[in-house]
């Protein structure tokens, strides 16, 4: 790798011990490092030159005589002010709430606990500048580019999604844990088992997948099902259960939704994460157990760990995040909808052995669809208009309300009808706010968190739309009238 002015490290340390295993560690790397053991020194020296830096390594405690530097955080904000693109990896043997609160207002990206490993700190490099390759941001892959998306079995043929399958094959080359963060449908599982296969753990053991969405936030559920219960150990247990750690020994383990766990659940996993050992409910004596954990949640898992009353530990945030994979959702990268669409369509036709073809109008509208439920949705949707449709043309009357409203907007849009956009508009969202309520059991705090916004914008949005006083049975029989007038924008 070059040294141009876009791959600076820093790595700053009050122990020259630390700063010494850092050189030998990347010693036969080809990276550009500057290193420092006052926190003072190395804010002065990357002030001069903030652009020129893609990451830092900064250690939690550092010289007390540095005054306002001396905690590691406190340095951490300052270097985000001057480059706000920078990757800071925070090193600290610290596990206290003050010291994650402190990581987490000061926007650390990832922690790494002591003793620092040379497979971390390589991985950790990895990462960062995968977003750096030729210069900034994402590597621009050209048509005549290799198809990273294809190497891992996947179809896309967007810049985004080349690059995430381009970083899926540099993860699988490392041990370290990886989160991958990505809304609902699009593709988290597929991408873990990629990670897995194209790794050594392939040849040595299982991919082990489980949705923690299946625990409903009960501990000991999710304790049996990971780490297994002896015969006895409660009732209903009539023989030794094997968890799926122990199933994986040796391979991956996949934890999809991770967000969906308890304080307890969390806790439970946590300390399996830390020793790398697990016990069987209802055993007395801990083993060994040899996984690599890929976890999969919501974009915006790191926000749920802050505040008094978060609701995913950072700690274990922390410890699951060595190396992350964000997957951008299909709205974002449009490009990839028509190769995703002919893929399921073969798919299908293989599967059922007919053949079908689009309209112009049809394609069109499911081109500018938005998907909300990003490829699955997509590939469900697909599914079923070859299952529903007789007609050997799958023409846009075919297509669901969803599409249609879509089509609708654009149109409208096109056509500056502002009335008609503001009323097509506040519907979609009625629909969208009414549809979570009832998925969420009318709870409106986790509607909040599920549509990310402030409960108070929620609050806000409801009243104006003449739902906020409306009860549960209510609201049910709004969203129903609100599906059936979409109807009636049919064209």
């Amino acid at each position: 790798m070059s040294n141009n002015a876009r791959q600076r490290i820093l790595v700053v340390d009050d122990h020259e011990s630390v700063l010494e295993a850092f050189r030998q560690n990347l010693q036969d790397e080809d990276y550009c490092v500057d290193y420092f053991i006052s926190g003072l020194k190395a804010y002065r020296h990357f002030s001069m030159s903030p652009s020129e830096y893609v990451m830092a390594f900064v250690d939690y405690n550092l010289l007390p005589s540095d005054e306002e530097f001396a905690d590691g955080s406190t340095l951490i904000r300052r270097l985000k002010k001057l480059n706000e693109d920078l990757i800071v990896i925070l090193i600290s043997g610290d596990t206290s709430e003050e010291a994650y609160q402190k990581w987490l207002d000061a926007d650390v990206d990832k922690v790494l606990y002591k003793p620092v490993s040379k497979q971390k700190i390589i991985a950790s490099i990895r990462a960062a500048f995968a977003k750096y390759d030729n210069g900034s941001g994402p590597q621009k892959i050209s048509s005549g580019d290799t198809d990273y998306a294809k190497q891992i079995g996947m179809v896309g043929a967007s810049d985004d999604f080349q690059n995430t399958a381009r970083n899926t094959l540099k993860y699988a080359e490392v041990d370290s844990d990886v989160l991958i963060l990505g809304e609902t449908g699009t593709g988290k599982e597929l991408i873990a088992k990629a990670i897995h296969k194209n790794s050594k753990r392939a040849k040595h053991g299982k991919f082990v997948a489980i949705n923690c969405a299946s625990f409903k936030g009960d501990a000991h559920l999710m304790e049996s099902e990971l780490f297994g219960h002896e015969k006895g150990a409660f009732t209903g247990a009539v023989a030794t259960k094997i968890g799926v750690f122990e199933v994986a020994h040796g391979g991956t383990v996949f934890l999809d939704e991770i967000h969906h766990l308890g304080h307890d659940g969390q806790a439970k996993l946590l300390r399996a994460l830390q020793e790398r050992k697990i016990k069987r409910v209802g055993a007395t004596k801990e083993f060994a157990v040899d996984f690599r954990l890929i976890c999969a949640g919501k974009p915006k898992l790191k926000e749920m760990c802050k505040g008094a009353d978060a609701e995913f530990l950072p700690d274990l945030f922390y410890r699951i995040s060595n190396v992350d994979i964000v997957i951008t959702p299909l709205r974002e990268r449009p490009e990839d909808i028509v190769p995703l669409l002919m893929h399921f369509k073969n798919k299908v036709e293989e599967e059922l052995s007919v053949k079908k073809e689009f309209s112009k109008s049809a394609m069109l509208a499911l081109k500018t669809y938005n998907w909300p439920g990003n490829i699955r949705e997509l590939e469900n949707m697909i599914h079923g208009l070859y299952v529903t449709v007789e007609d050997k043309i799958i023409k846009r009357i075919h297509l669901s309300d969803d599409v249609l409203q879509a089509k609708s907007m654009n149109e409208a849009i096109a056509e500056l009808n502002l009335e008609a956009l503001e009323t097509l508009q506040n519907m979609q969202i009625k629909k969208v706010i009414l549809a979570s309520l009832k998925k969420n059991e009318h709870n409106i705090k986790q509607v909040a968190v599920e549509l990310k916004v402030k409960r108070t914008t929620l609050n806000s949005r409801m009243k104006s739309l003449g739902i906020f006083d409306s009860g549960p049975a209510e609201r049910d029989g709004m969203l129903k009238a609100i599906i059936d007038n979409f109807r009636s924008f049919r064209m």
